[in-house]
């Protein structure tokens, strides 16, 4: 079985799951290596129509739903994978079908290529060596250049030229809040989860409700 458009023509389905071996640090129980071959699998069989094609398309779904429910990792076989694609953290990791990935990139946990909106809709196309930080997405018909680094929960919703960096703004950290508006959750719990709190309604004291 030949690998489908997206990886080179000549690449065998063997030669790709080897690359993602080595990628991997030669880790067999490693969870992106996993992911990655059982979507190598599935893209190189899903138009095979021959008895040993079926046979390995039926293989490919039975391992997609074991990494996707084992690790939430969703590479369908439709989307457009590249060669060497790092996974180090394989956890929550969706591509959605016909997204597209280039070569020699990193994807970190909780990252989504998704759809656009029914106004911007459109799978994004990532080129290659492209980093993308814990968190971060990007969203319908984006083309992200070459060598360009997502940043952790960085969304990306217009093109990005080829060796840039996206940011995701920094979180602020603010003054305590005076003394008299804090909760201590040791003493009073439901207050903290915003339910109705024993302790303010016991014996009329406490401090009256907003009406």
């Amino acid at each position: 079985m030949r690998a489908r458009r997206g990886v080179e023509g000549t690449t065998t389905w063997w030669d790709l799951v080897r690359e993602d071996f080595a990628t991997h640090g030669r880790r067999p129980l490693s969870p992106g290596f996993h992911a990655l071959a059982a979507h190598r699998l599935g893209r190189s069989s899903m138009d095979d129509r021959s008895l040993k094609g079926r046979l390995a398309w039926t293989l490919a779904r039975a391992a997609r739903v074991l990494v996707v429910n084992l690790y939430g990792v969703e590479l369908p076989p439709d989307a457009s994978v590249g060669r060497r694609l790092h996974l180090p953290h394989a956890q929550g990791v969706v591509l959605v079908p016909g997204s597209v990935i280039g070569d020699d990139c990193l994807v970190r946990h909780n990252v989504t290529l998704g759809l656009g909106s029914a106004t911007r809709g459109g799978r994004p196309v990532v080129g290659d060596r492209v980093q993308f930080g814990p968190g971060s997405s990007a969203v319908g018909a984006v083309t992200v250049g070459d060598d360009v680094l997502v940043g952790p929960h960085a969304l990306v919703i217009d093109d990005v030229p080829a060796g840039s960096r996206v940011l995701a703004p920094v979180a602020t950290v603010r003054p305590p809040r005076p003394a008299a508006n804090r909760v201590d959750v040791r003493e009073d719990p439901q207050r903290f989860r915003g339910e109705p709190s024993p302790v303010a309604g016991a014996g009329g004291s406490g401090p009256a409700e907003d009406g």
